[in-house]
């Protein structure tokens, strides 16, 4: 939609100008045509004259004029194949960029993935390693519960055998 108001404002500012150019010729034209009339009045010619000057003026007006409508005709071809070059060109450039941008965010969210990945890895590596050490402390608290236990108990019968034997 955008490429289609674009070339639509490009082509009403150059046909604009082609008509203003082309206005501007006839007007140049006729005033040509008019003075060319009106010297050939002060010139002193007979009225059969001045019209004949009229005439030709007037012939030489409608060439004129004809060959500015013509060359108006192929400016505004020209502006409008410019036009036309300009929106192909600009909407060449859009898709290139949008390409690039396309690219650019793809990589940018696989990026994202790869790092969220990597970041979801080491919190299961420290996870697993605090729970390995809470098991370690575990194991280690119950281990020495054991061997206090069983050091309690034969320091305790050796006590007891002491006394036994001690007696005798």
């Amino acid at each position: 939609m955008k490429k289609h108001v674009l070339t639509l404002a490009i082509c009403s500012l150059v046909s604009t100008g082609v008509f203003a150019q082309q206005g501007a010729a006839n007007a140049n034209v006729e005033a040509e045509a008019n003075m060319s009339a009106q010297a050939s009045a002060r010139d002193g010619a007979s009225a059969q004259g001045s019209g004949s000057a009229n005439a030709q003026a007037q012939v030489d007006g409608d060439a004129a004029r004809d060959e500015a409508a013509d060359h108006g005709e192929a400016v505004s071809t020209e502006a409008r194949e410019s036009a036309s070059q300009a929106a192909t060109l600009g909407a060449e450039v859009g898709e290139r960029v949008s390409g690039t941008a396309r690219a650019q965010g793809e990589a940018a969210v696989d990026s994202a993935a790869q790092r969220r990945e990597q970041a979801r890895e080491r919190v299961n590596e420290a996870r697993n390693a605090e729970i390995r050490a809470e098991t370690n402390k575990q194991i280690g608290t119950s281990v020495s519960d054991t061997v206090r236990g069983e050091v309690q108990s034969t320091v305790r019968g050796a006590v007891q055998g002491s006394a036994r034997n001690g007696g005798q």
